[in-house]
């Protein structure tokens, strides 16, 4: 009866018959995060400080790079905090609301300086939530079908990207860039509100208690000082840090990039970000369905291989049409990059500590996220006397860190479908209505 139930659970849509209202309403989530990711981290902050007021890309890193370090510090902690504690919602709804306000908040008080600050909270927030959303994954899949709800939530969160690019286009038209952060405000609150109300998690096994922020940090101690045991997990977030380096870099200057290298107006931006996210959908959901047949670290490998590609083309291509094509390419890829590598994760961490390392996993991110512009920002400096010339090194710069991130993933060890299957995060039935 149970292996009935597997084949039918992967034969069937995302969700279907696994609780499609809470896959959905998780999903939602990334709808809704994609919104302040593109608007406010691809589109419309950094050229802000760069195009309107006419600061170097430097400075931008830097506000950027920083928020992202107090992130790789805090997220272990958070991650383990919400294990002992059983549950991810309360925490979740805390960050968004937190970035939500600080997002709102953006170019309304004080000047350039200030806005850095308040956009670096926004960010840290933000990026701090993301570590509660991955970590509810299993609550809302089962091992046979997580290939393609992961998938599902990427490609809702692409559409959330197109839909979010739309819907704050007319006040940007209207008011400038500075008028794209209040409505991204407003609209990420407005289609993170589903998650939090129907994505139902088993009751905390134990009472919430402050010392458990001090707890959280033993914990990861703990887990660090044991390294040995979990080489094979840990192999697989370096190799994370490495691409993550790399991608990361790339989605956040493409729109400074193209405007200053290829020449792209604020309208063939946007339309390159809208047709890259199309694409996103289709990468999310196809490398979603392949994962589930060849599994996730075969899969990163495919799409690792396709960043190379996309990462060269963008280095030596002058044509501002092969540009739309390029950003398929990427779009395709970047779908299937966090549709594989959360899933990977799944498949490597112990369950009882899953959000512990998807705290481990986010600080790869934001490590990169550190290092990463610094390396862009860098190189422009280095390179200033060459003009144009210098983004494109850049990107070259950008692409080392794609192949050694291949390389180190190759010698990670998948493991069985299985880790996670059977129970949640907080010990109850994976999945609840899932399985």
């Amino acid at each position: 009866m149970e292996a009935e139930e597997s084949r039918s659970a992967m034969t069937e849509a995302p969700g279907v018959g696994v609780g499609f209202g809470r896959v959905f309403s998780w999903g939602l989530f990334d709808f809704a995060n994609t919104i302040f990711s593109a608007n406010i981290l691809s589109l419309y902050f950094a050229l802000w400080v760069t195009v309107d007021h006419g600061a170097e890309d430097i400075v931008y890193s830097l506000a950027f790079s920083g928020s992202m370090l107090v992130v790789a510090v805090v997220s272990p902690m958070l991650g383990a905090i919400s294990d002992r504690y059983g549950r991810r919602i309360p925490f979740l709804l805390f960050f968004t609301l937190v970035s939500v306000a600080f997002t709102a908040a953006i170019g309304r008080v004080g000047g350039l300086t200030v806005a850095l600050f308040v956009f670096a909270l926004a960010n840290l927030a933000y990026q701090s939530g993301n570590v509660f959303y991955d970590a509810l994954l299993p609550t809302v899949s089962h091992a046979g079908n997580r290939g393609r709800i992961s998938g599902f939530g990427v490609a809702l969160g692409y559409v959330g990207t197109i839909a979010g690019i739309l819907m704050v286009t007319p006040f940007v038209d209207r008011g400038g860039r500075e008028a794209a952060f209040l409505p991204t405000a407003v609209l990420f609150l407005l289609f993170a509100i589903p998650c939090f109300l129907f994505v139902k998690e088993e009751r905390p096994t134990v009472p919430w208690r402050f010392r458990m922020v001090s707890e959280g940090y033993t914990q990861l101690a703990r887990t660090l000082g044991s390294w040995r045991r979990h080489a094979n997990l840990l192999r697989f977030i370096g190799a994370r840090f490495l691409y993550g380096d790399s991608v990361n870099t790339l989605l956040t200057f493409m729109a400074v990039y193209v405007t200053k290298v290829i020449g792209f107006d604020d309208d063939q931006v946007r339309m390159l970000f809208i047709i890259a996210t199309s694409f996103a959908v289709l990468g999310a959901f196809g490398y979603g369905r392949l994962l589930d047949r060849i599994g996730p670290k075969r899969t990163l490998s495919i799409v690792l291989i396709q960043w190379a590609l996309v990462f060269l083309a963008v280095a030596v291509t002058f044509s501002q049409p092969a540009f739309w094509v390029i950003g398929a390419l990427a779009g395709v890829a970047l779908g299937g990059t966090w549709t594989s590598d959360r899933v990977l994760l799944t498949r490597l961490a112990p369950p009882e500590q899953l959000g512990e390392f998807f705290g481990l996993y986010r600080v790869a991110g934001r490590l990169a996220a550190v290092v990463g512009p610094l390396l862009w920002g860098g190189t422009l400096l280095v390179f200033s006397d060459l003009g144009t010339l210098r983004f494109r090194i850049a990107v070259l710069m950008l692409l080392v860190p794609i192949i050694l991130g291949y390389l180190v993933l190759r010698g990670v060890k998948e493991g069985p479908a299985e880790p996670t299957e059977g129970r949640s995060p907080a010990g109850g039935p994976t999945g609840g209505e899932a399985s």
